[in-house]
């Protein structure tokens, strides 16, 4: 198990009708907030007179920020600093989703030197500096996903650079966070799928690609299935108090560090994804859905086990009869079909991405050149490098979908799915060959092993 330590400052404050308190709760920090909200929910549904007149009766003194973006970019941020600084703000509240939360946070430290965010963000680049210090944060989530209410991490999109980061810093952990699930309830079910999928995938990330940490497996295994009933629960009624409220205890436990500390890994599937938010601007549960089903086609042959195991404790499969290839195979095909059910099995157009292979390139070398390590590589149970980022990328696409006749490129040394699928098929038939012809049993395969290859051929070929 790796060594770990855990920190949270946080006030966390869960319940329904616990928003009402989020005067009394400021009123600890400051005289004068900078209350920070998205463009346009909270005004149409009421939320933010609400929430200004609860401030106000505490004898508070808002001062609005609004109209932060699905994914907040640096300008917008910027703008809010400034404001917080102009008005002398003593603390920032972020009421909404989770990038008004993470927008909350960076104005909180921009506040200091507005015009120079970014050099506290990239860390990567000359003249890199760590925040140092913060106004009091306070939020309040409007919808369960992120986790950005229970954790120091922030994400940002530069839209000069079209680079999507984030920040860490212990100046970052909000002082309050109040989770009221009532404040769910009006969020239709295509944002509630999108951040539960986002929260499911926070913690399946580490479970694939840390190392072993039985207690963190097992919660996590409980942590799908409850986020696996509350969507079943509010499939039937968006307005499953129960249902709401459970998933809004999930999206705020999630990045925590309780889960995903122990055991530790890599976040290859965000690192693929932020990308594309910056560049296209879609919905991260969104694009975290397109990708995980490929992504996991992808490395199952490195070492399928916890696959298998996700498929066995949680979605109830019996698989001890399979080969482990054939198995992994039979769960990533079920959790397919969850995301078809929830109506979030996506393809690349199907989010407004283009079929662009020279983009894709580019994309994958900027995200080795920011996150990959010496030898060119990012973390996981299978490393990824530019070619492995291009291939996955190239497995969401829809087939017989346009190339993009503005960018055309052919994107070299990349198999297809098909091709792949080929070879491994090959490798199979030429050792089922040999043991046909009389030759030595290959090391690792018993005889019930060699039908089950045998049956998977079979299967193969005449599904092709």
């Amino acid at each position: 198990m790796n060594k770990f330590e855990l920190y949270n400052p946080i006030q966390m404050v869960f319940g329904v009708g616990e928003f009402d308190r989020l005067g009394e709760l400021a009123s600890e920090y400051g005289q004068k907030p900078l209350v920070v909200f998205g463009q346009k929910s909270a005004r149409e549904t009421g939320l933010m007179d609400r929430a200004l007149s609860i401030l106000m009766e505490a004898g508070l003194d808002p001062v609005v920020f609004e109209g932060i973006e699905s994914n907040p970019t640096l300008a917008t941020v910027q703008a809010g600093s400034r404001k917080a600084a102009e008005n002398d703000c003593d603390m920032v509240i972020g009421i909404g989703g989770g990038s008004v939360m993470d927008a909350s946070k960076i104005i909180a430290f921009g506040y200091y030197d507005p015009e120079n965010i970014w050099k506290h963000i990239a860390s990567w680049e000359e003249g890199y500096t760590p925040v140092e210090q913060a106004l009091p944060i306070i939020v309040a989530s409007t919808i369960a996903a992120t986790g950005s209410e229970g954790n120091s991490g922030a994400v940002v999109t530069n839209t000069e650079t079209n680079e999507k980061v984030g920040v860490f810093s212990m100046h970052l952990f909000p002082k309050v966070s109040i989770i009221d699930p009532q404040l769910t309830i009006t969020t239709p079910f295509d944002y509630t799928r999108d951040g539960a999928i986002d929260m499911t995938i926070h913690v399946l990330e580490s479970y694939f690609n840390g190392s072993d940490a039985d207690f963190s497996d097992r919660a996590t295994e409980g942590f799908f299935v409850e986020v696996i009933i509350a969507l079943e629960a509010l499939q039937e009624d968006l307005e499953d108090i129960e249902a709401r409220s459970k998933l809004s205890y999930l999206g705020a436990i999630a990045l925590t560090g309780f889960l995903n500390k122990p055991r530790g890994g890599a976040f290859p599937l965000h690192l693929l994804q932020h990308p594309l938010s910056a560049h296209f601007n879609i919905s991260h549960g969104s694009g975290l859905a397109l990708l995980l089903p490929r992504w996991l086609n992808y490395v199952k042959m490195e070492d399928p086990t916890k696959i298998i195991q996700l498929g066995d404790r949680c979605l109830s499969m019996e698989l001890e009869t399979y080969h482990p290839f054939e198995a992994a195979d039979k769960v990533i095909t079920r959790l397919t079909n969850w995301l078809e059910d929830l109506g979030a099995w996506f393809f690349m157009d199907d989010l407004g991405i283009p079929n662009d292979p020279k983009l894709f390139r580019e994309i994958a070398e900027q995200i080795i050149e920011t996150y990959g390590d010496d030898d060119g590589l990012i973390g996981g149970i299978k490393p990824l490098g530019v070619d492995d980022i291009v291939a996955i990328y190239q497995m969401c696409v829809r087939t017989g979908a346009k190339v993009d006749k503005k960018k055309p490129a052919k994107v070299p040394d990349v198999k297809s799915e098909e091709e792949a699928l080929a070879d491994d098929l090959v490798e199979i038939i030429e050792e089922v060959i040999e043991i046909v012809e009389g030759e030595e049993i290959p090391e690792g395969l018993e005889g019930e092993e060699i039908i089950v290859i045998e049956e998977i051929v079979e299967e193969e070929i005449n599904e092709k």
